[in-house]
């Protein structure tokens, strides 16, 4: 307590604030923490809008414990660009102004970014539970994102003790500081400094939103396009009778109000890039949106319209798809097929089917069965009534979805056909 009272009496008497050097250096460890997490989020936020959900990232071990869902929903983006890259801006600049703070002689120099550092903290702490909120939406638990909750709270908590202000504290905190911007920092023990503060704090932050929303458009495509006008011009078509086989495979909510129906080829690279962009935009809809998978395999052996081959394996991958139904596991066995596209072969088929556990002796006398080309032959039928000029070709009740690609686009899509509903 002695050795406490002689810092705050040296302090007072060489007119600078009482820093805790210990508390100030946990800061700039949470921070790092808090940092090197916010970027691995931000990266793979990212990679998800650009490649799609094509395998699990390392942090996503099942269902529940998975931060891909967490990084695909609508929740990971604030202002256009990943919540986490903000939080990643936030530690940099807590991190930077703690360890100024610190290392540098001129302590009022230092302070007035270590305070609007703590400020910012305890925002980010009340942001914390707004997410943990998302998190149990989308019920599931993402590692990344408590441990960047952890951050938070880590950080605010030690850039208050590094001022001198415990929890309990936090709200005499705010009543100095508003009194130093008024003029009188008897209480704080320095000057705000707002404007200077506010300066570098504008410069970080809107510099690493404008680079961060251009890295995004550049990855996505999405440079000049005109979200709203997009999702008006789509509700302007006409809704059609779009119909599909009983036996189909269903992702979502079977009973659902909104249908997506998609018609896609197993040997189409587009419809690779549709298989692992568009589960991924509607984890957070799984109650409300049921998504519908039909054949249409560009292979003239048994599409009809075909005037040339193109697909030659795309009407035995559809075959194939249809006995993954029956033995009870079509979509892995879709991630499976589209995952490996670019080597599609008879092979392909059976090792997939092998590695899902299956015999492959009775997945053979499967796929050669009139039953399940009659099927194929069924879908393709389908398809050939609502007029397709192209794979993948996506309806949502009835409307064609023409940009797919664009997860933006089919999330506000939706929530606008809810909306309607």
């Amino acid at each position: 307590m002695a050795k406490e009272n002689r810092r705050k009496l040296r302090a007072k008497r060489t007119n600078q604030p009482d820093y805790n050097r210990i508390a100030l250096w946990a800061a700039v460890g949470f921070a790092a923490f808090g940092a090197a997490l916010a970027f691995y989020a931000t990266t793979l936020t990212f990679n998800i809008e650009s490649q799609g959900l094509v395998e699990a990232s390392g942090c996503s071990l099942n269902d529940f414990i998975n931060c891909d869902v967490a990084n695909a929903s609508s929740y990971a983006k604030m202002f256009g660009v990943p919540v986490a890259w903000w939080g990643f801006l936030f530690y940099a600049f807590a991190g930077l102004s703690a360890l100024f703070g610190v290392t540098s002689q001129n302590k009022s120099g230092s302070a007035p970014f270590v305070a609007a550092s703590f400020i910012l903290g305890l925002f980010a702490v009340l942001f914390t539970f707004v997410k943990a909120y998302h998190l149990y939406s989308l019920g599931v638990l993402c590692i990344v994102c408590v441990g960047m909750y952890v951050a938070n709270f880590g950080t605010a908590i030690a850039l208050g003790l590094g001022l001198g202000y415990g929890p309990a504290k936090w709200g005499s905190f705010f009543s100095d500081y508003i009194a130093g911007l008024k003029g009188n920092v008897e209480g704080l023990g320095f000057s705000p400094q707002i404007v200077k503060v506010g300066i570098v704090g504008a410069l970080v932050f809107g510099i690493g939103f404008a680079g961060a929303l251009n890295h995004h458009r550049d990855l996505t495509g999405t440079t000049g396009f005109d979200l709203d006008a997009a999702v008006a011009a789509h509700f302007r078509q006409q809704a059609i009778t779009v119909n599909t086989n009983e036996d189909a495979a269903v992702w979502g909510n079977e009973e659902a109000d909104i249908t997506i129906v998609e018609f896609a080829d197993f040997q189409c690279p587009a419809c690779r890039e549709s298989a692992f962009h568009l589960r991924p935009a509607l984890f957070e809809f799984q109650d409300d949106v049921k998504l519908v998978f039909m054949n249409y395999p560009l292979d003239s052996n048994y599409n009809t319209s075909m005037q040339a081959q193109l697909h030659a394996m795309a009407g035995p991958a559809a075959m194939a798809g249809v006995c993954a139904t029956e033995f009870g596991d079509f979509w892995g066995y879709h991630d499976a097929i589209f995952k490996d596209q670019a080597v599609l072969s008879n092979q392909l088929l059976m090792q997939s089917a092998e590695e899902l556990g299956w015999s492959t002796q009775d997945f053979a006398a499967c796929m050669v069965r009139d039953d399940v080309r009659a099927r194929v032959l069924s879908d393709l039928l389908m398809g050939q009534e609502t007029q397709l000029g192209s794979t993948p070709t996506l309806f949502l009740n009835g409307r064609k979805l023409s940009y797919w690609r664009n997860t933006d686009f089919i999330r506000a899509v939706i929530k606008e056909e809810k909306s309607r509903l």
